[in-house]
């Protein structure tokens, strides 16, 4: 009987243990869980760009997966319907339901749902955004408290960009793709981003890779690879 009861006993702990891991599926999100079958250690965040949906972001999410392997990955749709895909905020013409300061809160409330959810605190949670979703993975980023590790922004444009980062916190650290011959997102909008991350309290590093579209070339995917990996400490 004792060894039945010790045994009872046992099972019960390793079945606690077991659902104490809740599941990107159990927050309500789109993602991935981590490759090693075990509870997330870190997580990136993707925010697609206007048309699209969040499962464009899956492949990049499936390559890091190799690499980072106690990693969750999250790449929710937009709120917004827009041809057969979808948008974070109004991107062309009146925004007269704000839709832009909306999105705002939407990015931060995932961080924190993600970052509670999930039990992995900010610094090792990494927001990605491609297009427009690269402005709102700042917002994601710099408005969430305290900031998370890193932002990486694929080609990306400016959605709020009005988060002033406190003296006392070490701001995220910024990392700008972009291909020099996009023929979506001119230079001059990569350069209005980034003099707002600069007037937010934020330095961003600019890498520019030979290209004629606008989705990054194979070069600048492998340059954000590495530093997303790098930041969560993977290999």
């Amino acid at each position: 009987m004792k060894k039945f009861l010790a045994l009872l006993a046992l099972g019960i702990g390793v079945g606690a243990g077991g659902a104490h891991a809740q599941k990107v599926a159990d927050l309500g999100m789109a993602g991935l869980d981590p490759k090693s079958g075990g509870a997330p250690k870190q997580v990136v965040i993707f925010f697609h760009g206007y048309t699209q949906r969040g499962m464009a972001m899956k492949p990049l999410a499936d390559t890091l997966a190799k690499r980072l392997p106690d990693a969750a990955f999250i790449f929710n749709d937009g709120p917004l319907s827009v041809n057969d895909g979808k948008s974070w905020y109004v991107l062309r013409g009146e925004d007269t339901e704000n839709t832009k300061g909306a999105v705002k809160k939407l990015a931060v409330d995932t961080v924190t749902k993600v970052s509670e959810g999930l039990k992995v605190p900010h610094d090792k949670i990494v927001v990605v955004g491609f297009s427009q979703g690269g402005g709102v993975a700042f917002d994601a980023g710099s408005c969430s408290t305290p900031d998370v590790k890193a932002v990486v922004s694929l080609a990306g444009i400016l959605a709020n960009g009005d988060c002033t980062k406190e003296a006392a916190g070490k701001p995220a650290d910024v990392l700008i793709v972009y291909n020099d011959g996009d023929p979506t997102v001119k230079p001059e909008r990569i350069a209005a981003f980034q003099e707002q991350l600069t007037k937010d309290g934020y330095a961003s590093k600019l890498e520019t890779f030979a290209g004629t579209t606008h989705w990054p070339a194979p070069e600048g995917l492998i340059r954000a690879q590495n530093f997303i990996v790098e930041q969560l400490g993977g290999k």
